[in-house]
């Protein structure tokens, strides 16, 4: 039998994935909807399309360097590294940092998770929402790729910032290292603008507050230590996050605000033709 081809094993794992689920449905007497494994192949389609970014047109450097110096004098990711960043000595911060980081896809699949358990249409809201910034995202990549600070570093264009996170992975013991399915996709370094490891976390709380009221701010804590994780870890600029956060207003009023506006008109008139 011939290697399985190194791109082919995400798609195999997905497949993988869905057989057991779908057993497992089957086993428990829980009905099989649709929705959930749709939410999960977009979710697979995209991480693999995102390698694309910076295949195609110019790398940009400067905006995220310009907006930062204009408005903090010097890249905030700069100041931080170079008050707190000490090469590859770490301090506890560095690896409560990188743990943050590396939470990415983990928070939003726990909170979708916990609201497919509570009720059907807040899983198919969040979802929805989720997915509107990941292919948003996902465009803005496509279309204007733009270099992290740790990369713009590299290039000339800032003062020595180092890509943390590989720090400290590096650091942990050989026995230590868990290979993930995310591996296993095509890396994506130009990917910086919008940062979607702020976007998702301000979703979650957008939704968490708009589900449980005031508990919801529970996770905010988690969006200001994402944010500057971010930041001090030489993966994002302020001008990033920003921007991040827009997109994930900008879908949280689409799926909260707009599309059901829309959808209530439709509504009424099928149930006059109905009648």
């Amino acid at each position: 039998m011939p290697p399985v081809r190194h791109r082919s094993l995400p798609w195999l794992a997905f497949a993988l994935y869905i057989v057991l689920s779908t057993g497992l449905l089957i086993a428990l007497g829980i009905p099989i909807a649709p929705d959930r494994y749709f939410f999960v192949l977009l979710l697979f389609s995209y991480e693999y399309l995102r390698g694309l970014a910076g295949r195609f047109g110019t790398v940009h450097y400067l905006t995220g360097i310009r907006f930062d110096s204009m408005v903090f004098g010097t890249p905030p990711t700069v100041t931080l590294q170079q008050r707190l960043a000490h090469g590859t000595s770490l301090a506890p911060y560095d690896v409560v940092a990188a743990v943050l980081y590396l939470l990415h896809f983990v928070m939003p699949l726990s909170f979708a998770f916990l609201l497919w358990l509570r009720r059907a249409d807040q899983f198919s809201r969040f979802t929805a929402a989720f997915l509107v910034v990941s292919y948003a995202a996902l465009a803005t990549f496509l279309l204007y790729p733009a270099a992290p600070p740790w990369l713009a570093s590299q290039a000339g264009y800032l003062p020595e910032v180092h890509e943390r996170v590989s720090t400290v992975l590096s650091a942990f013991p050989a026995r230590f290292h868990l290979p993930t399915v995310y591996a296993l996709f095509d890396p994506n370094q130009v990917a910086a603008i919008p940062s979607l490891h702020a976007a998702y976390p301000l979703l979650i709380l957008l939704f968490a507050c708009r589900f449980f009221g005031l508990r919801g701010l529970v996770v905010l804590p988690y969006v200001a230590g994402v944010w500057l994780a971010v930041v001090y870890l030489g993966e994002h600029y302020v001008f990033d996050v920003a921007v991040g956060a827009l997109y994930s207003g900008g879908a949280f009023a689409l799926t909260e605000l707009v599309l059901p506006r829309l959808w209530r008109p439709a509504e009424a008139r099928r149930r006059i033709v109905a009648a």
